[in-house]
């Protein structure tokens, strides 16, 4: 409990608990997890870093300066090339917030949206990440660094002998959704486009669930069969397992649509929605009961959402 008497939430995961890893899954491609990453359902954020023959690409640089040292570190066991780009999928703070732990040579590399969205809200976003994490967890000393250079469609960055790929495929979780492709390899990053392989589900905090299907289908197309996708928060995926989440996506857009033609409310919808067979995802009854069901609710309610 607060000091007021309010109810603490309850963090997704404990960021003063996490070990990160790295896995060499192509050579010089690494994928960077939490050491329980094949344990559980849904982990701390996922990262990786690319070297080429002059320079380094790191993906992510977590929620604290505590966990964007042990990234930086990872690193420097394996190379001890300059880190010449950093990468954030996403503006959230896990995904974003240990920027300022890197050289300032590290040119940070956003989508517009993701820019825009912390050079003008970092401090309400810090207050938000703290009332979910939890105090004392690092997050206070953060400070903000947006990017260097934004990617609004696509970017190959050259570290000497092998390129990389900065994409947008579009909206997905966050209007400023990027992932990371190295070609080579056939390794992709997605961030929380994806949060972790099945029975983890979409967390749909933007809502626009009928765009994240559009994006999601355009990423398994995109990539050949035998593609590694490294998720948000989860163990490595191929492109197949993205039929999970387009499914549990298409089935709730549905079922929302026939709630909201019966004239059902938000409660009554929020029953019939149930879709208890995907209810073996840790997170599912916060995910889909408290985001994802009204956000899909409010989206087609809403004007041109189909069934205003």
């Amino acid at each position: 409990m607060t000091q007021d008497g309010e109810q603490e939430a309850t963090p997704p995961w404990d960021a003063a608990r996490v070990n990160l890893t790295s896995n060499e899954l192509a050579p010089g491609v690494f994928a960077v997890m939490p050491d329980d990453v094949f344990e559980k359902d849904h982990v701390a954020t996922t990262a990786g870093f690319v070297i080429g023959e002059r320079s380094v690409l790191v993906v992510e640089s977590m929620l604290n300066g505590d966990l964007a040292s042990q990234l930086i570190g990872l690193v420097r066991q394996v190379t001890s090339k300059p880190i010449r780009f950093l990468v954030n999928t996403s503006y959230h703070g896990d995904h974003a917030y240990g920027n300022y732990l890197f050289p300032d040579s590290t040119v940070v590399i956003q989508h517009p949206a993701t820019k825009r969205y912390m050079e003008e809200s970092f401090e309400d976003d810090r207050r938000f990440m703290i009332s979910l994490m939890g105090k004392g967890k690092g997050i206070e000393r953060v400070q903000a660094r947006a990017a260097d250079i934004t990617v609004p469609d696509m970017i190959s960055v050259d570290l000497g002998g092998r390129l990389v790929e900065v994409r947008h495929f579009g909206f997905a979780q966050t209007p400023g959704d990027l992932v990371i492709w190295a070609p080579d390899a056939k390794v992709l990053w997605v961030g929380n486009m994806i949060q972790a392989p099945s029975p983890a589900l979409p967390w749909l905090l933007e809502g626009r669930h009928k765009e994240t299907i559009t994006t999601l289908a355009h990423v398994r197309d995109f990539l050949p069969e035998d593609a590694t996708i490294i998720p948000g928060h989860g163990r490595p995926m191929r492109p197949a397992d993205i039929e999970f989440p387009l499914r549990y996506l298409r089935e709730l857009d549905s079922a929302v649509r026939t709630a909201i033609a019966e004239g059902r409310s938000i409660e009554a919808t929020l029953e019939a929605v149930a879709m208890a067979h995907y209810g073996e995802y840790s997170l599912f009854d916060w995910a889909h009961n408290s985001v994802n069901v009204p956000a899909a609710f409010r989206h087609l309610r809403e004007p041109g959402g189909e069934v205003a």
